[in-house]
Protein backbone atom coordinates (compact mmCIF):
# COMPACT_ATOMS: atom_id res chain seq x y z
CA UNK A 1 0.00 0.00 0.00
CA UNK A 2 1.45 3.34 -1.08
CA UNK A 3 0.77 6.66 0.60
CA UNK A 4 0.39 8.29 -2.81
CA UNK A 5 0.45 7.19 -6.42
CA UNK A 6 1.18 9.93 -8.93
CA UNK A 7 -0.30 9.38 -12.39
CA UNK A 8 1.92 10.92 -15.04
CA UNK A 9 5.57 11.98 -14.97
CA UNK A 10 5.15 15.49 -16.37
CA UNK A 11 6.59 18.39 -14.39
CA UNK A 12 3.59 18.66 -12.08
CA UNK A 13 3.75 14.95 -11.30
CA UNK A 14 7.48 14.61 -10.66
CA UNK A 15 7.50 17.82 -8.58
CA UNK A 16 4.73 16.57 -6.27
CA UNK A 17 6.26 13.09 -6.05
CA UNK A 18 9.75 14.36 -5.26
CA UNK A 19 8.58 16.64 -2.47
CA UNK A 20 6.27 14.08 -0.86
CA UNK A 21 9.00 11.43 -0.93
CA UNK A 22 11.35 13.89 0.74
CA UNK A 23 8.86 14.40 3.54
CA UNK A 24 8.62 10.70 4.33
CA UNK A 25 5.70 9.51 2.21
CA UNK A 26 5.86 6.29 0.21
CA UNK A 27 5.25 7.36 -3.40
CA UNK A 28 4.93 5.57 -6.73
CA UNK A 29 4.84 7.25 -10.16
CA UNK A 30 3.01 5.47 -12.98
CA UNK A 31 3.82 6.83 -16.44
CA UNK A 32 2.20 5.60 -19.67
CA UNK A 33 5.11 6.67 -21.88
CA UNK A 34 8.63 5.24 -22.02
CA UNK A 35 10.04 8.68 -21.17
CA UNK A 36 9.39 11.28 -18.48
CA UNK A 37 8.59 14.97 -18.99
CA UNK A 38 5.08 14.77 -20.47
CA UNK A 39 4.62 17.67 -22.89
CA UNK A 40 8.18 18.75 -22.08
CA UNK A 41 9.72 15.46 -23.18
CA UNK A 42 11.89 14.75 -26.22
CA UNK A 43 12.66 12.45 -29.11
CA UNK A 44 15.93 11.56 -30.83
CA UNK A 45 17.02 11.26 -34.43
CA UNK A 46 20.57 9.94 -34.86
CA UNK A 47 22.81 12.38 -32.91
CA UNK A 48 20.09 14.99 -32.42
CA UNK A 49 17.70 15.53 -29.51
CA UNK A 50 14.50 17.51 -30.08
CA UNK A 51 12.10 19.01 -27.53
CA UNK A 52 8.55 17.90 -28.29
CA UNK A 53 6.67 20.82 -26.77
CA UNK A 54 7.79 23.49 -24.33
CA UNK A 55 11.26 24.92 -25.01
CA UNK A 56 11.78 27.81 -22.57
CA UNK A 57 12.30 27.87 -18.83
CA UNK A 58 11.14 30.63 -16.48
CA UNK A 59 9.99 30.95 -12.88
CA UNK A 60 13.39 29.96 -11.46
CA UNK A 61 13.96 32.94 -9.13
CA UNK A 62 13.94 32.34 -5.39
CA UNK A 63 10.30 33.33 -4.85
CA UNK A 64 9.08 31.51 -7.97
CA UNK A 65 7.90 27.90 -8.30
CA UNK A 66 10.86 26.25 -10.01
CA UNK A 67 13.34 28.17 -7.89
CA UNK A 68 11.59 26.91 -4.75
CA UNK A 69 11.43 23.34 -6.07
CA UNK A 70 15.12 23.20 -7.00
CA UNK A 71 16.12 24.57 -3.60
CA UNK A 72 13.83 22.18 -1.73
CA UNK A 73 15.16 19.13 -3.56
CA UNK A 74 18.75 20.44 -3.60
CA UNK A 75 19.23 20.07 -7.34
CA UNK A 76 20.93 22.45 -9.75
CA UNK A 77 19.92 22.10 -13.41
CA UNK A 78 22.29 23.71 -15.89
CA UNK A 79 20.38 26.77 -17.08
CA UNK A 80 21.56 29.78 -19.04
CA UNK A 81 19.73 33.08 -18.90
CA UNK A 82 18.92 34.25 -22.42
CA UNK A 83 19.09 37.98 -23.13
CA UNK A 84 17.35 39.07 -25.22
CA UNK A 85 14.74 36.61 -24.04
CA UNK A 86 13.14 36.66 -27.47
CA UNK A 87 13.22 38.49 -30.78
CA UNK A 88 9.90 39.09 -32.50
CA UNK A 89 10.08 39.35 -36.30
CA UNK A 90 7.09 41.39 -37.47
CA UNK A 91 6.67 43.06 -40.88
CA UNK A 92 10.40 43.05 -41.58
CA UNK A 93 11.26 44.58 -38.20
CA UNK A 94 13.07 42.86 -35.32
CA UNK A 95 11.54 43.73 -31.95
CA UNK A 96 14.19 42.89 -29.35
CA UNK A 97 12.71 41.63 -26.10
CA UNK A 98 15.38 42.84 -23.68
CA UNK A 99 15.42 41.31 -20.21
CA UNK A 100 15.97 44.70 -18.64
CA UNK A 101 12.67 46.48 -18.05
CA UNK A 102 13.85 49.98 -19.01
CA UNK A 103 15.58 48.75 -22.17
CA UNK A 104 12.42 46.91 -23.16
CA UNK A 105 10.20 49.95 -22.65
CA UNK A 106 12.63 52.03 -24.70
CA UNK A 107 12.58 49.38 -27.44
CA UNK A 108 8.81 49.10 -27.66
CA UNK A 109 8.38 52.88 -27.72
CA UNK A 110 10.93 53.05 -30.54
CA UNK A 111 9.42 50.23 -32.62
CA UNK A 112 5.84 51.45 -32.15
CA UNK A 113 6.26 55.26 -32.29
CA UNK A 114 3.61 57.94 -31.73
CA UNK A 115 2.33 56.09 -28.68
CA UNK A 116 3.60 56.46 -25.14
CA UNK A 117 3.63 52.92 -23.81
CA UNK A 118 5.65 53.61 -20.67
CA UNK A 119 2.64 53.87 -18.34
CA UNK A 120 1.12 50.66 -19.75
CA UNK A 121 4.30 48.59 -19.36
CA UNK A 122 4.95 49.94 -15.87
CA UNK A 123 1.45 48.69 -14.97
CA UNK A 124 2.20 45.30 -16.53
CA UNK A 125 5.40 44.87 -14.51
CA UNK A 126 3.67 46.15 -11.36
CA UNK A 127 0.86 43.58 -11.64
CA UNK A 128 3.36 40.81 -12.32
CA UNK A 129 5.32 41.70 -9.17
CA UNK A 130 2.16 41.83 -7.03
CA UNK A 131 0.95 38.50 -8.41
CA UNK A 132 4.19 36.68 -7.57
CA UNK A 133 4.18 38.20 -4.07
CA UNK A 134 0.59 37.00 -3.58
CA UNK A 135 1.37 33.52 -4.87
CA UNK A 136 4.44 33.33 -2.64
CA UNK A 137 2.41 33.83 0.55
CA UNK A 138 -0.89 32.06 -0.27
CA UNK A 139 -1.22 28.43 -1.23
CA UNK A 140 -4.90 27.83 -0.50
CA UNK A 141 -6.10 29.27 -3.79
CA UNK A 142 -8.62 28.98 -5.19
CA UNK A 143 -10.31 28.66 -1.77
CA UNK A 144 -12.32 25.48 -1.27
CA UNK A 145 -14.08 26.23 2.02
CA UNK A 146 -14.56 28.79 4.78
CA UNK A 147 -11.23 27.86 6.35
CA UNK A 148 -9.43 28.58 3.07
CA UNK A 149 -11.19 31.93 2.78
CA UNK A 150 -10.14 32.91 6.30
CA UNK A 151 -6.52 32.05 5.46
CA UNK A 152 -6.63 34.76 2.79
CA UNK A 153 -7.86 37.44 5.17
CA UNK A 154 -4.64 39.19 6.12
CA UNK A 155 -3.26 42.69 5.75
CA UNK A 156 -0.64 41.80 3.13
CA UNK A 157 -3.40 40.51 0.85
CA UNK A 158 -5.51 43.64 1.22
CA UNK A 159 -2.52 45.56 -0.13
CA UNK A 160 -2.89 43.54 -3.34
CA UNK A 161 -6.64 43.97 -3.75
CA UNK A 162 -6.15 45.47 -7.23
CA UNK A 163 -5.30 41.98 -8.51
CA UNK A 164 -8.96 40.90 -8.30
CA UNK A 165 -10.59 43.26 -10.83
CA UNK A 166 -7.75 42.59 -13.25
CA UNK A 167 -8.85 38.94 -13.38
CA UNK A 168 -12.13 40.02 -14.94
CA UNK A 169 -10.98 42.81 -17.27
CA UNK A 170 -9.50 41.95 -20.64
CA UNK A 171 -6.17 43.40 -21.59
CA UNK A 172 -7.84 44.62 -24.78
CA UNK A 173 -10.17 46.88 -22.81
CA UNK A 174 -7.23 48.18 -20.79
CA UNK A 175 -5.37 49.08 -23.98
CA UNK A 176 -8.21 51.42 -24.88
CA UNK A 177 -7.76 53.29 -21.61
CA UNK A 178 -4.07 53.78 -22.46
CA UNK A 179 -4.92 54.93 -26.01
CA UNK A 180 -2.83 52.11 -27.47
CA UNK A 181 -4.76 51.59 -30.69
CA UNK A 182 -2.00 50.94 -33.21
CA UNK A 183 -2.95 47.86 -35.24
CA UNK A 184 0.60 46.52 -35.48
CA UNK A 185 1.08 46.81 -31.74
CA UNK A 186 -2.21 45.01 -31.05
CA UNK A 187 -1.19 42.26 -33.48
CA UNK A 188 2.14 42.00 -31.66
CA UNK A 189 0.39 41.59 -28.30
CA UNK A 190 -2.20 39.18 -29.70
CA UNK A 191 0.47 36.74 -30.87
CA UNK A 192 2.45 37.13 -27.63
CA UNK A 193 -0.65 36.30 -25.58
CA UNK A 194 -1.36 33.17 -27.61
CA UNK A 195 2.00 31.83 -26.41
CA UNK A 196 1.41 32.49 -22.72
CA UNK A 197 -2.34 32.62 -22.04
CA UNK A 198 -3.70 30.75 -25.09
CA UNK A 199 -6.08 33.71 -25.52
CA UNK A 200 -6.30 36.92 -27.49
CA UNK A 201 -6.65 40.57 -26.46
CA UNK A 202 -10.44 40.51 -26.15
CA UNK A 203 -10.46 37.43 -23.88
CA UNK A 204 -7.18 37.36 -21.95
CA UNK A 205 -7.46 38.80 -18.39
CA UNK A 206 -5.21 41.75 -17.65
CA UNK A 207 -3.60 39.94 -14.69
CA UNK A 208 -2.54 36.73 -16.42
CA UNK A 209 -1.63 38.76 -19.50
CA UNK A 210 0.73 40.85 -17.38
CA UNK A 211 2.44 37.73 -16.07
CA UNK A 212 2.71 36.34 -19.58
CA UNK A 213 4.01 39.53 -21.16
CA UNK A 214 6.82 39.88 -18.61
CA UNK A 215 8.08 36.31 -18.90
CA UNK A 216 10.82 37.07 -21.50
CA UNK A 217 12.48 39.10 -18.73
CA UNK A 218 13.43 35.80 -17.10
CA UNK A 219 13.93 33.35 -19.94
CA UNK A 220 16.34 30.47 -19.37
CA UNK A 221 17.72 27.82 -21.69
CA UNK A 222 17.98 24.31 -20.16
CA UNK A 223 21.08 22.47 -21.36
CA UNK A 224 20.21 18.97 -22.48
CA UNK A 225 16.63 19.90 -23.32
CA UNK A 226 13.49 20.77 -21.38
CA UNK A 227 13.38 17.25 -19.99
CA UNK A 228 16.75 17.47 -18.22
CA UNK A 229 15.53 19.25 -15.02
CA UNK A 230 12.63 16.75 -14.84
CA UNK A 231 15.13 13.90 -15.05
CA UNK A 232 17.12 15.46 -12.19
CA UNK A 233 13.95 15.71 -10.08
CA UNK A 234 13.17 12.08 -10.85
CA UNK A 235 16.72 11.02 -9.99
CA UNK A 236 16.42 12.77 -6.61
CA UNK A 237 13.03 11.10 -6.09
CA UNK A 238 14.56 7.66 -6.70
CA UNK A 239 17.52 8.44 -4.41
CA UNK A 240 15.02 9.22 -1.66
CA UNK A 241 13.38 5.82 -2.16
CA UNK A 242 10.61 6.69 -4.61
CA UNK A 243 9.47 4.19 -7.25
CA UNK A 244 8.80 4.85 -10.93
CA UNK A 245 7.22 2.48 -13.44
CA UNK A 246 7.29 3.54 -17.08
CA UNK A 247 5.05 2.13 -19.85
CA UNK A 248 2.33 1.58 -17.24
CA UNK A 249 -0.82 3.32 -18.41
CA UNK A 250 -3.56 3.70 -15.78
CA UNK A 251 -6.93 2.62 -17.19
CA UNK A 252 -9.15 2.86 -14.10
CA UNK A 253 -9.26 4.43 -10.65
CA UNK A 254 -11.53 2.63 -8.20
CA UNK A 255 -12.42 4.14 -4.85
CA UNK A 256 -12.01 1.79 -1.84
CA UNK A 257 -12.84 2.21 1.83
CA UNK A 258 -9.17 2.70 2.71
CA UNK A 259 -8.01 4.48 -0.45
CA UNK A 260 -7.89 3.69 -4.16
CA UNK A 261 -7.12 0.83 -6.50
CA UNK A 262 -5.45 1.72 -9.80
CA UNK A 263 -5.61 -0.74 -12.67
CA UNK A 264 -3.36 -0.54 -15.72
CA UNK A 265 -3.45 -1.55 -19.36
CA UNK A 266 -1.05 -4.40 -18.58
CA UNK A 267 -3.54 -5.86 -16.10
CA UNK A 268 -1.68 -4.82 -12.95
CA UNK A 269 -3.32 -3.39 -9.83
CA UNK A 270 -1.83 -0.94 -7.37
CA UNK A 271 -3.27 0.12 -4.02
CA UNK A 272 -2.76 3.51 -2.43
CA UNK A 273 -4.14 5.75 0.29
CA UNK A 274 -4.10 8.75 -2.04
CA UNK A 275 -3.83 9.74 -5.70
CA UNK A 276 -2.26 12.76 -7.36
CA UNK A 277 -3.25 12.91 -11.01
CA UNK A 278 -1.11 14.77 -13.52
CA UNK A 279 -3.30 13.82 -16.49
CA UNK A 280 -5.95 16.14 -17.99
CA UNK A 281 -9.47 16.39 -16.61
CA UNK A 282 -10.86 14.96 -19.88
CA UNK A 283 -8.80 11.79 -19.44
CA UNK A 284 -9.82 11.51 -15.79
CA UNK A 285 -13.47 11.38 -16.88
CA UNK A 286 -12.63 8.26 -18.91
CA UNK A 287 -10.84 6.25 -16.19
CA UNK A 288 -13.01 6.94 -13.12
CA UNK A 289 -16.44 5.76 -12.06
CA UNK A 290 -19.44 6.76 -9.94
CA UNK A 291 -19.42 10.18 -8.29
CA UNK A 292 -15.78 10.78 -9.23
CA UNK A 293 -16.57 10.26 -12.90
CA UNK A 294 -19.58 12.59 -12.65
CA UNK A 295 -17.30 15.26 -11.17
CA UNK A 296 -14.77 15.03 -14.00
CA UNK A 297 -17.45 14.73 -16.67
CA UNK A 298 -18.94 17.98 -15.36
CA UNK A 299 -15.55 19.70 -15.42
CA UNK A 300 -14.86 18.35 -18.92
CA UNK A 301 -18.13 19.79 -20.22
CA UNK A 302 -17.40 23.15 -18.61
CA UNK A 303 -13.97 23.27 -20.24
CA UNK A 304 -14.79 21.32 -23.39
CA UNK A 305 -11.98 22.53 -25.59
CA UNK A 306 -8.36 23.59 -25.54
CA UNK A 307 -5.72 24.52 -28.11
CA UNK A 308 -3.77 22.10 -30.21
CA UNK A 309 -0.28 22.53 -31.60
CA UNK A 310 1.43 22.03 -34.92
CA UNK A 311 5.15 21.46 -34.49
CA UNK A 312 8.04 21.15 -36.92
CA UNK A 313 11.50 19.94 -35.94
CA UNK A 314 14.72 19.70 -37.91
CA UNK A 315 18.46 20.10 -37.51
CA UNK A 316 20.56 22.60 -39.43
CA UNK A 317 24.25 22.70 -40.21
CA UNK A 318 25.45 26.25 -39.58
CA UNK A 319 28.14 28.30 -37.90
CA UNK A 320 26.07 31.51 -38.00
CA UNK A 321 25.86 33.24 -34.62
CA UNK A 322 22.36 34.33 -33.65
CA UNK A 323 21.61 37.07 -31.06
CA UNK A 324 19.18 34.80 -29.19
CA UNK A 325 17.89 31.26 -29.43
CA UNK A 326 14.18 32.18 -29.15
CA UNK A 327 12.14 33.92 -31.84
CA UNK A 328 8.54 34.60 -32.66
CA UNK A 329 8.02 34.98 -36.40
CA UNK A 330 4.91 36.79 -37.66
CA UNK A 331 4.04 35.19 -40.97
CA UNK A 332 3.27 37.30 -44.02
CA UNK A 333 -0.18 35.69 -44.18
CA UNK A 334 -2.32 33.42 -42.01
CA UNK A 335 -0.77 30.00 -41.46
CA UNK A 336 -2.99 27.48 -43.27
CA UNK A 337 -5.02 25.11 -41.09
CA UNK A 338 -3.78 26.94 -37.98
CA UNK A 339 -5.20 29.60 -35.66
CA UNK A 340 -2.16 31.83 -35.33
CA UNK A 341 -0.49 34.36 -37.56
CA UNK A 342 2.89 33.60 -36.04
CA UNK A 343 5.07 30.69 -34.96
CA UNK A 344 7.63 30.25 -32.20
CA UNK A 345 11.17 29.16 -33.11
CA UNK A 346 13.68 27.67 -30.68
CA UNK A 347 17.30 27.00 -31.61
CA UNK A 348 19.58 24.85 -29.51
CA UNK A 349 22.71 26.62 -28.30
CA UNK A 350 25.88 25.79 -30.28
CA UNK A 351 27.61 24.47 -27.15
CA UNK A 352 24.74 22.19 -26.12
CA UNK A 353 26.32 19.03 -27.44
CA UNK A 354 23.64 16.87 -25.86
CA UNK A 355 21.17 18.19 -28.43
CA UNK A 356 23.42 18.37 -31.49
CA UNK A 357 27.03 17.78 -32.59
CA UNK A 358 29.48 20.64 -33.12
CA UNK A 359 28.53 22.72 -36.15
CA UNK A 360 24.84 21.83 -35.96
CA UNK A 361 21.78 23.18 -34.13
CA UNK A 362 18.34 21.70 -33.59
CA UNK A 363 15.28 23.78 -34.42
CA UNK A 364 11.82 23.42 -32.90
CA UNK A 365 8.92 25.38 -34.39
CA UNK A 366 5.42 25.45 -32.93
CA UNK A 367 2.14 27.24 -33.56
CA UNK A 368 -1.50 26.99 -32.50
CA UNK A 369 -4.04 24.93 -34.37
CA UNK A 370 -7.62 23.88 -33.74
CA UNK A 371 -7.75 20.15 -32.98
CA UNK A 372 -10.95 19.88 -35.05
CA UNK A 373 -8.82 20.58 -38.12
CA UNK A 374 -7.14 17.19 -37.67
CA UNK A 375 -9.92 14.91 -36.43
CA UNK A 376 -11.56 12.26 -38.58
CA UNK A 377 -9.35 12.76 -41.64
CA UNK A 378 -8.42 10.08 -44.11
CA UNK A 379 -4.72 9.26 -44.20
CA UNK A 380 -4.47 10.97 -47.59
CA UNK A 381 -6.15 14.20 -46.42
CA UNK A 382 -4.17 14.21 -43.17
CA UNK A 383 -0.82 13.93 -44.96
CA UNK A 384 -1.85 16.56 -47.51
CA UNK A 385 -2.74 19.04 -44.74
CA UNK A 386 0.53 18.37 -42.94
CA UNK A 387 2.51 18.96 -46.11
CA UNK A 388 0.75 22.27 -46.78
CA UNK A 389 1.53 23.57 -43.26
CA UNK A 390 5.11 22.26 -43.35
CA UNK A 391 5.87 23.95 -46.67
CA UNK A 392 4.32 27.23 -45.55
CA UNK A 393 6.28 27.33 -42.28
CA UNK A 394 9.57 26.39 -43.97
CA UNK A 395 9.05 29.13 -46.54
CA UNK A 396 8.36 31.70 -43.81
CA UNK A 397 11.36 30.43 -41.81
CA UNK A 398 13.67 30.91 -44.80
CA UNK A 399 12.26 34.42 -45.35
CA UNK A 400 12.68 35.38 -41.68
CA UNK A 401 16.25 34.03 -41.42
CA UNK A 402 18.08 34.95 -44.65
CA UNK A 403 21.37 34.46 -42.82
CA UNK A 404 20.57 30.74 -42.70
CA UNK A 405 19.73 30.52 -46.39
CA UNK A 406 21.23 27.38 -47.84
CA UNK A 407 21.78 25.71 -44.46
CA UNK A 408 21.20 22.00 -44.81
CA UNK A 409 18.01 20.88 -42.98
CA UNK A 410 18.21 17.36 -41.57
CA UNK A 411 15.52 14.99 -40.26
CA UNK A 412 12.48 17.26 -40.69
CA UNK A 413 9.52 15.92 -38.74
CA UNK A 414 6.19 17.58 -38.02
CA UNK A 415 3.54 16.87 -35.41
CA UNK A 416 -0.18 17.59 -35.12
CA UNK A 417 -2.75 17.15 -32.33
CA UNK A 418 -3.05 13.57 -33.57
CA UNK A 419 0.67 13.11 -32.90
CA UNK A 420 0.35 14.55 -29.39
CA UNK A 421 -2.59 12.30 -28.60
CA UNK A 422 -0.69 9.22 -29.77
CA UNK A 423 2.42 9.92 -27.68
CA UNK A 424 1.02 11.72 -24.63
CA UNK A 425 -2.46 10.11 -24.53
CA UNK A 426 -4.00 13.53 -23.97
CA UNK A 427 -7.63 13.65 -25.11
CA UNK A 428 -7.84 14.90 -28.73
CA UNK A 429 -4.23 16.02 -28.50
CA UNK A 430 -5.13 19.09 -26.44
CA UNK A 431 -1.93 20.78 -25.28
CA UNK A 432 -1.11 23.97 -23.43
CA UNK A 433 -3.90 23.72 -20.91
CA UNK A 434 -7.18 25.61 -20.65
CA UNK A 435 -7.03 29.15 -22.07
CA UNK A 436 -7.12 32.00 -19.58
CA UNK A 437 -10.27 34.02 -20.13
CA UNK A 438 -12.29 36.76 -18.47
CA UNK A 439 -15.26 34.39 -18.78
CA UNK A 440 -13.52 31.53 -16.98
CA UNK A 441 -10.91 33.16 -14.80
CA UNK A 442 -8.28 31.48 -12.68
CA UNK A 443 -10.64 31.49 -9.69
CA UNK A 444 -13.09 29.28 -11.58
CA UNK A 445 -10.59 26.78 -12.91
CA UNK A 446 -10.75 23.21 -11.65
CA UNK A 447 -8.98 23.28 -8.27
CA UNK A 448 -6.10 21.04 -7.20
CA UNK A 449 -8.18 19.78 -4.28
CA UNK A 450 -11.10 17.59 -5.33
CA UNK A 451 -14.24 16.81 -3.28
CA UNK A 452 -12.89 13.27 -2.75
CA UNK A 453 -10.64 12.32 0.14
CA UNK A 454 -6.97 12.19 -0.78
CA UNK A 455 -7.54 12.71 -4.52
CA UNK A 456 -5.62 15.69 -5.90
CA UNK A 457 -4.93 17.17 -9.33
CA UNK A 458 -1.89 18.85 -10.83
CA UNK A 459 -1.07 19.73 -14.43
CA UNK A 460 -2.19 22.31 -16.95
CA UNK A 461 -5.96 21.64 -16.88
CA UNK A 462 -6.31 22.66 -13.24
CA UNK A 463 -5.35 25.77 -11.28
CA UNK A 464 -3.24 27.75 -12.12
CA UNK A 465 -3.05 26.49 -15.72
CA UNK A 466 -0.44 26.09 -18.43
CA UNK A 467 3.31 26.49 -18.41
CA UNK A 468 6.05 24.78 -16.43
CA UNK A 469 6.04 27.37 -13.59
CA UNK A 470 2.25 27.05 -13.28
CA UNK A 471 2.12 23.25 -13.10
CA UNK A 472 4.98 23.22 -10.58
CA UNK A 473 3.14 25.86 -8.53
CA UNK A 474 0.11 23.56 -8.50
CA UNK A 475 2.30 20.73 -7.22
CA UNK A 476 3.81 22.94 -4.49
CA UNK A 477 0.31 23.92 -3.34
CA UNK A 478 -0.88 20.30 -3.26
CA UNK A 479 2.10 19.24 -1.17
CA UNK A 480 1.53 22.13 1.25
CA UNK A 481 -2.11 21.07 1.58
CA UNK A 482 -1.09 17.51 2.38
CA UNK A 483 1.52 18.61 4.91
CA UNK A 484 -0.69 21.18 6.64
Amino acid sequence: MYDYIVIGAGYGGVAAAGLLQKYGYKVLILEAHSLVGGCASYFKRKNFLFDVGATTFSGVLGNQPLGKLFKELEISPVLKKIDPGMIIKQNGIDIIRHSDKEKWIEEVNHKFPHQNQTVFWNKVFHLDKLAWEFIDSNFKIPPRNISDLFSLVKFSNFQKIELIPNLFRSIGSKLNSYDLNDGKFRKFLDEQLLITTQSRLSEAPMLTSAMGLTYPSETYYPYGGMVRPAELILSKFRTLGGEVILKEKVTSIIRKTDGYELKTKKGNSYFTKGVISNIPIWNMAEITEGSIQKYYTSKSKKFSSAPGAFTLNFAIETKVELPTCYYQVHSRSQIPHCEAGAFFVSFSLPDDLTKSPIGFRTVTISTHTNVDEWLGLSKENYNEKKKIVEEFILSEFDYAFPELHGANKLYPLSGTPDTFEFYTHRKNGFVGGIPHSIHSSLLFMTPNVTPFHNLYMVGDTVFPGQGTPAVVLGALNVVKRILS
